[in-house]
């Protein structure tokens, strides 16, 4: 199921980053000396879903840049949304491992047990 869920995420990144980068082209052709072409407006999109943001395109128009600050913030949520659940299984897996250590401390105390239990049957003699 969850292999699912990754497969459709990917499937809609990639309709968002086409799309926003169509949407970029549109607003911003023959008018931002640094969007040549469509795949300058791809990787602008790509660098800005994914929060990284160099700089070298920007939007210089009203309209590219009203849709660039919506682009963003629907990235951000994007992006939240995955890292939620990634970050809670990480504080799952945590928590269980603490069980686990604290489960082995209970082992070991069981084994100084069996060892005092030992030591006091062959004092004696048995």
């Amino acid at each position: 199921s969850s292999g699912i869920i990754a497969e459709y995420g990917v499937i809609v990144w990639g309709m968002a980053i086409i799309v926003a980068g169509s949407t970029f082209y549109y607003c911003e052709i023959d008018r931002n000396e640094n969007v040549k072409n469509g795949f300058d407006a791809l990787w602008w999109a790509v660098v800005t879903m994914s929060t990284v943001g160099y700089g070298e395109i920007v939007p210089v128009t009203t309209e590219g840049k009203c849709f660039a600050t919506v682009f963003f913030y629907i990235s951000m949520v994007f992006l939240a949304l995955p890292l939620t659940i990634i970050v809670g299984a990480f504080s799952k897996q945590y928590e269980n491992r603490k069980t686990l250590s604290v489960d082995n401390g209970d082992q070991d105390g069981c084994k100084q047990q069996k060892r005092e239990w030992a030591r006091k049957m062959t004092q004696h003699g048995r």
